[in-house]
């Protein structure tokens, strides 16, 4: 009998020390205030601020071939497209492809490739030999004018966001990208 009274005695000490544990542990992160761009910044992501325009899109500048670009971040484009008009803006050599696109703009939409691209977002991003495709973003392009909004050089799409592991903060306007 006494064997059972000690085995109870244990068992109530080690469960109210557990319980004591566990209320330091839930007290210690009360106060640690958890910071996501310091944990994301400490694990190889870069910070890219972006802005809203009066039509809702994200907007973030680029630097493409050594030359600044303004683009939207578009999470349901599949891919990175550029204007085609600005090909020679950017300096890219391209070719005709066997994809064409689908979206807002409309269906079977012609598109060229454009490999070997040094793209830089934002500060330090930098992804070098960067396939792109051209099409037209008339209207994107058309509809921002419309309403007074600067022209677009092109879109951020899926492969890169994918490629880079996105986390994008709608609160603070932030996409974080990793290296």
């Amino acid at each position: 009998m006494r064997k059972k009274y000690f085995i109870i005695l244990i068992l109530t000490v080690f469960m109210i020390g557990c319980g004591q544990k566990n209320n330091n542990i839930k007290n210690d992160m009360k106060t640690t205030k958890f910071s996501l761009e310091d944990s994301l910044l400490s694990n190889d992501y870069v910070k890219i601020q972006m802005t809203k325009s009066a039509a809702g899109h994200l907007h973030l500048k680029g630097i493409l071939n050594g030359i600044e670009g303004d683009f939207i971040l578009d999470t349901g484009a599949g891919a990175t497209v550029i204007e085609q008009n600005r090909k020679e803006k950017f300096i890219m050599q391209s070719k005709a492809s066997n994809e064409t696109a689908t979206g807002a703009g409309g269906t079977d939409i012609v598109t060229q490739e454009s490999d070997g691209n040094e793209l830089i977002i934002g500060d330090t991003l930098k992804l070098s030999n960067t396939l792109l495709y051209l099409m037209s973003l008339d209207h994107i392009n058309i509809a921002y004018k419309s309403i007074g909004i600067t022209e677009i050089d092109g879109i951020i799409g899926a492969d890169i966001l994918t490629n880079n592991e996105a986390i994008i903060d709608y609160s603070n306007l932030v996409l974080y990208l990793k290296e």
